[in-house]
């Protein structure tokens, strides 16, 4: 089967969307959406308001543009609360492998484990430290022009998240554990879930959708139990990775207001359904989240 779909004007993509039971008060605004974001993009934020191919009845332009406006918001927030806790993880693990190894404790395979790929790892870092353009990079080449590489606590802070995540999970035991320890979670969790910010921080990063999202890569939570209370409905959907980002952020930024920014958020948009993000209806009301 070949696509045989033509092109359409700006004019004919709004005709076409009226055409299929949408409701456009607005023409100027509607067309400068279409123009700056894309028939193509609106249509997946279009999906919770039709049957097949058609708009269900009242369906307004607003309605699409409220949900887009309110997964922007949302990604903003939940880039906001990553960037918090990276910079939290990367200082931890720079001070667990400064402190038992020293400086240039990381360019040594026997600090990690053997399954660790140390030699990719390496180049990976050489690469990043030969394009590096940071002043302090610049600084300690000049300065010490016997060492061949930069510290720990300069090296990481050229490595991207997706890095830094492997890193953890090569240390030894007694450093994942101290790490672990200090964020109230044990190693095996820990480890998933920086796989998952990672993932998480790039779809974000690629201004794809969030709100209505399966998780391509699923953060694990320990069972139910004194320790950790709270029940995760769906670890595929968007709330999984809300609860990981609201229980890191009690211990990196207890004070920032987050969870406060996101009941906001969803105070501001009240009609979108909480069920694509297997959001539980009684969530504030939980301990977890107070």
């Amino acid at each position: 089967m070949h696509y045989t779909k033509p092109a359409l004007s700006f004019d004919q993509q709004l005709d076409l969307l009226r055409q299929r039971g949408l409701s456009v008060a607005d023409n100027a605004r509607a067309l400068h959406w279409l123009r700056q974001i894309s028939y193509y993009r609106l249509s997946a934020y279009c999906l919770p308001f039709k049957e097949g191919e058609r708009f269900r009845a009242g369906t307004d332009f607003n309605d699409i543009a409220g949900l887009y406006i309110f997964d922007r918001k949302l990604r903003l927030l939940v880039l906001d609360a990553i960037e918090r806790i990276e910079v939290s993880i990367r200082t931890a693990i720079t001070y667990e492998i400064a402190h038992a190894y020293g400086p240039f404790g990381h360019t040594e395979s026997a600090h990690f484990s053997p399954r660790f790929d140390h030699a990719r790892f390496m180049e990976e870092l050489e690469r990043e430290e030969r394009r590096a353009r940071e002043t302090f990079a610049a600084h300690f080449r000049g300065k010490y022009t016997s060492e061949t590489h930069l510290p720990v606590w300069m090296a990481t802070e050229l490595l991207s998240l997706g890095t830094v995540s492997m890193l953890y999970e090569a240390l030894p035991p007694d450093l994942k554990r101290r790490i672990a320890a200090a964020y109230n979670i044990d190693t095996q969790f820990l480890s998933s879930w920086l796989h998952a910010l990672t993932y998480l921080r790039n779809v974000c990063a690629h201004l794809k959708r969030l709100w209505n999202r399966q998780l391509a890569i699923r953060p694990r939570f320990p069972s139910r139990s004194r320790s950790w209370p709270h029940a995760i409905p769906d670890n595929g959907r968007l709330y999984a990775m809300l609860a990981v980002l609201r229980h890191m952020l009690q211990v990196v930024s207890p004070q920032c207001g987050w969870r406060e920014r996101l009941f906001q958020l969803f105070d501001t948009h009240p009609t979108v359904p909480l069920v694509a993000m297997q959001v539980p209806p009684d969530w504030r009301t939980n301990l977890f989240w107070r």
